[in-house]
């Protein structure tokens, strides 16, 4: 039984039972403190051509839930010819595993020790060695990787998942994480898994989040990928493609003005990152909750525009610089997204331009 599950069972008992069953629940869970946790094994890959490969190969996403039900997709891919598990994030770039999972130890080195931050208030941390990475049956190929040997909660971190140095990305559902974003600044980490496929099958690229069906579609043909507004990708002198600048505006109360990333691997559905406290919210430290609670969220980006009536909406506070409008899986379930990395391009494709939260 998974140890989410079980707590989750176990706590219901408790809570049901009264103060001696609280104490025993409160026992078993020290018990369990050092226990180890099992790797999670991957589903069978599979991966489906359609019309013979002429409008692309579809590869199925797996719905997983962990830390607290939080809904996360998952795809099931190669390491070093070692089946693995992980999670599948449109919000970051580049492949990170936990290093206890490598089949070996001595993988060559390609770049220093480097770090991700999530928003849960963990952070992950390891060497970049080159990995030979395959998905959905593909001819592997060598890429730069971070191999995860600590997983830790950044100081202040309130209700940090990661105490035990697991978190829904790494240990608990996955061994891993393949990030499918476009650039970042300054991230110089990892290379982009997918546009590193064989015949640049991962150049342009479908993602359909519904956690009903989730799917990646790689290689769509204009046939099938009809409906997107496409937005140019902000292209860098470094030559990297970074995600567009758009607006949201928050009920009646702040409009912000940022890089928009579409974040599969969000937990939430809107996240404000802002280096300045608005005026209506108290301010906090780096990486502090400002502000959370529901309001009517518009969202623009280029000439594309979306309503959110009821959204979940988290202010954070972040490092200066690094202002950013984060859309998470949540508020991705009527919106299709199209990396097209050939034409600097992201398409997004909504079922309706407004859709009420919770109705």
């Amino acid at each position: 039984m998974p140890v989410s599950l079980s707590l989750r069972r176990a706590a219901h008992a408790a809570s049901t039972a009264g103060t001696s069953t609280l104490f025993a629940l409160f026992a078993w869970l020290c018990a369990g403190c050092s226990a180890p946790i099992s790797t999670p094994t991957p589903p069978a890959a599979s991966a489906t051509l359609i019309n013979q490969g002429r409008d692309g190969m579809l590869v199925p996403l797996h719905v997983e839930r962990s830390d607290l039900g939080h809904a996360r997709l998952g795809v099931p891919a190669q390491v070093d010819g070692k089946a693995v598990y992980l999670m599948f994030d449109t919000g970051t770039r580049g492949l990170r595993v936990l290093r206890s999972t490598l089949p070996r130890s001595d993988y060559p080195v390609a770049g220093s020790r480097t770090s991700l931050s999530f928003a849960t208030g963990a952070q992950a941390s390891g060497a970049v060695v080159t990995l030979p990475f395959s998905v959905a049956g593909t001819r592997p190929v060598e890429l730069a990787a971070q191999a995860v040997d600590d997983v830790h909660c950044m100081p202040g971190a309130k209700r940090c998942v990661a105490s035990d140095g697991y978190t829904g990305e790494l240990g608990w559902a996955f061994s891993g994480l393949l990030g499918a974003a476009a650039d970042a600044p300054g991230d110089t980490c990892c290379t982009q898994p997918l546009r590193a496929l064989p015949a640049h099958i991962g150049e342009r690229y479908i993602v359909h989040a519904d956690l009903q069906r989730p799917y990646l579609l790689l290689s769509p043909s204009n046939a099938v990928a009809t409906g997107f507004t496409m937005l140019p990708l902000a292209a860098q002198a470094d030559r990297s493609l970074q995600w567009p600048t758009g607006c949201v505006q928050v009920a009646d109360k702040m409009r912000f003005c940022a890089p928009v990333v579409f974040a599969t691997g969000g937990m939430g559905m809107v996240r404000i990152e802002t280096d300045k406290a608005p005026d209506w919210v108290g301010d906090a430290d780096t990486n502090q909750v400002l502000k959370q609670g529901n309001y009517d969220v518009l969202l623009g980006v280029g000439p594309w525009r979306h309503r959110f009536d009821g959204a979940q909406v988290v202010i954070a506070k972040t490092q200066p610089g690094a202002n950013r409008i984060v859309i998470g899986l949540m508020a991705l379930q009527n919106i299709d997204l199209l990396f097209d990395f050939t034409n600097a391009q992201l398409g997004i494709r909504a079922a309706r331009d407004a859709e009420a939260i919770g109705s």
